[in-house]
């Protein structure tokens, strides 16, 4: 009934408990949290130095989350020193705190049997979280040697899609069946060896089909008399997450229902995991970040990254970019000939594109968090299309106004242009509202990921947009 845990603190424990209950060491030792700058470079002199009694000193007072602070803050040759320094010594915990392009050049840094050693010491959320950015090479020679309980653990995770329930779910987690009574519940927890270190609640099962009844904190346990039934005083609001559910959905069902932890079923409805919420913290952390790096066309590891890396990926994004300008150029070049008769409009014409291009990021960032944290749906969409369609179309008459006036004021003998570049910030601002939202929203619908393909769609229709409206009304209403 009760799975097994790794003799480590748990994560919970591992990502908030210890950072308070090490408050003043940091503070007197001075580590990166605190006046980081001084303790960051005595270990860089040590490594320099290469002095690894005075580094292995000074590290040995550190819990999980500084020592893995401190690995992310050097620069790649200090990391794989110190690594080599620490070896089979480095506490397992520090390895899931890492942020993922580190803790890939931290396993670079070790051989198998060390990699083995540390997996075997986690929990199988954590080793499941490591195995799966290997190469299926690699993983699968890891896994054949971990322990077989743990081995299964994981074989079974990773056999789930990725961001789904099954990877992130946690089998650490304690479990019995509901027609038990306090008094067999409570004697079940102090004989058994094999509970895990930390657990705060008991989930309840069917005894025949092991699924999911209820569940009971400790603390009601401990109050409730011996000789009634766990199923009279359990919580049996009973909310299971399917194992392939999107992680994003995980997510949102926490938020909406105020979880602390929720139950993992099967397809059969069977209890087989347990997620936390501190995995759905990470998860939310996670997300917030790609979706706002994606939107910029970079990824949340390019601090830690090399510059080769880092230039890889951020040129696709920019190549695609290109292209949307060379769209926008041509645009202009159609209008090459009106452009050379009256150069003011090659003066004009950029400020109608950049403030659509303006326009457009600010509903755009709305919509794609508003799509992330299920804000929007099906249901509201067509009611914010029209709202985005009404502020568009009031910043459209206000900067008309104001541009209007602007332009007229520096060339009074051409107000005709004025007229027209008022009437296309009215038309670029609105359609730039538009497109902000219908465009993440199209893309969610052929499930491609607006934060990431959003940007580049924007840009193309604002900066085409907005060359076409204004060269438009200028070659029909001047020439």
């Amino acid at each position: 009934m009760a799975k097994k845990n790794k003799k480590h603190t748990s994560m919970a424990r591992r990502k908030f408990g210890s950072r308070f209950s090490t408050k003043q060491k940091r503070k007197e030792m001075q580590t990166y949290l605190g006046l980081g700058p001084k303790f960051v470079n005595s270990i860089i002199i040590g490594l320099n130095e290469d002095d690894d009694i005075h580094v292995k000193k000074i590290v040995a007072g550190l819990d999980e989350y500084d020592l893995a602070k401190l690995i992310e803050v050097l620069d790649i040759a200090h990391r794989r020193k110190l690594i080599g320094i620490l070896g089979d010594k480095i506490d397992p915990a520090v390895i899931p705190e890492l942020n993922e392009v580190v803790q890939e050049q931290v396993l670079e840094s070790l051989d198998e049997q060390q990699i083995v050693n540390i997996v075997n010491e986690l929990d199988s959320d954590d080793a499941v979280e490591i195995l799966e950015n290997m190469d299926d090479e690699e993983q699968e020679q890891i896994i054949q040697r971990l322990n077989p309980e743990l081995q299964y653990q994981v074989q079974s995770s990773l056999n789930y899609p990725e961001d789904s329930a099954g990877r992130i779910m946690s089998r650490d987690f304690v479990s019995m069946p509901d027609s038990w009574s306090v008094k067999q519940a409570k004697r079940y927890l102090l004989n058994n060896d094999e509970l895990p270190d930390e657990f705060y609640t008991i989930f309840l099962v069917d005894e025949k089909t092991l699924r999911p009844t209820g569940e009971i904190s400790l603390d009601k346990l401990l109050r409730s008399k011996g000789d009634v039934s766990l199923n009279a005083v359990m919580n049996g609001e009973v909310v299971p997450i399917d194992v392939h559910t999107d992680q994003e959905e995980v997510a949102h069902m926490f938020r909406e229902y105020g979880w602390m932890s929720a139950m993992v079923v099967d397809a059969k409805g069977r209890l087989i995991g347990v997620i936390n919420v501190d995995d759905v913290i990470e998860i939310i952390h996670e997300e917030a970040n790609e979706d706002i790096m994606g939107i910029a066309g970079a990824e949340s590891g390019d601090v830690y990254r090399s510059v080769f890396d880092i230039f890889k990926s951020r040129s696709i994004w920019l190549v695609t970019n290109l292209f949307a300008t060379i769209i926008a150029a041509s645009v202009v070049g159609g209008f090459q000939d009106i452009i050379a008769q009256l150069s003011i409009l090659a003066v004009l014409m950029p400020i109608v594109a950049s403030m659509g291009g303006t326009t457009g990021q600010q509903t755009l960032a709305v919509v794609v968090r508003s799509l992330a944290t299920k804000e929007l749906n099906s249901r509201n969409a067509l009611r914010m299309v029209g709202k985005e369609f009404m502020v568009g179309l009031y910043n459209g008459m206000l900067f008309a106004l104001m541009i209007g006036v602007a332009v007229y004021l520096w060339v009074p003998e051409q107000i005709t242009i004025s007229y027209i570049i008022a009437l296309a910030m009215l038309c670029n601002l609105t359609v730039a509202s538009l497109a902000g939202i219908l465009i993440p929203l199209t893309l969610n619908k052929l499930k491609i990921d607006p934060a990431i393909s959003s940007g580049v769609f924007l840009i193309a229709c604002t900066d085409s947009g907005g060359y076409f409206i204004f060269l438009g009304l200028a070659k029909l209403l001047l020439f």
